[in-house]
């Protein structure tokens, strides 16, 4: 058995937001993000698109995991929804996602986003289209 190690996404938007990838295993995710100003709105808040875009990251991955990454299957996002619950009163921000139901073609999603306390600050849910994992880079 693998032993999973966080990891650093680097790669565009995510690779920006300074998003971790915690724990990815068969169906489940976390990806973790220490709340700085980038991740702000201009009321001092976090931002609806930053919480967003992390439910989005991590649901997307916990329908991909795949132990050897040259067999491992790209997405693309077919729904997104999220909802607002509260407001983060901790310095972290860690989003759980599971695979709901998956098929051939396309699987569903659902996640959570709390603080580093324990505090639920919204919950999303997501759609995906399995892709080759280089379409989109062509």
């Amino acid at each position: 058995m693998n032993e999973f190690k966080t990891r650093d996404l680097k790669e565009g938007l995510n690779g920006y937001l300074n998003f971790k990838l915690i724990e990815w295993r068969e169906g489940y995710a976390e990806i973790s993000v220490k709340i700085t100003d980038v991740h702000k709105n201009r009321q001092g808040g976090v931002h609806g698109g930053t919480m967003t875009t992390l439910i989005d990251a991590t649901t997307g991955f916990c329908g991909i995991y795949e132990v050897n990454p040259d067999k491992r299957r790209g997405n693309v996002t077919i729904s997104l929804n999220t909802n607002f619950i509260g407001r983060p009163k901790g310095e972290t921000l860690i989003c759980a996602a599971e695979v709901v139901k998956s098929g051939r073609r396309i699987y569903f999603s659902k996640a959570e986003v709390k603080d580093n306390l324990g505090n639920l600050i919204a919950t999303g849910d997501a759609i995906y289209a399995y892709t080759d994992i280089d379409a989109q880079r062509k």
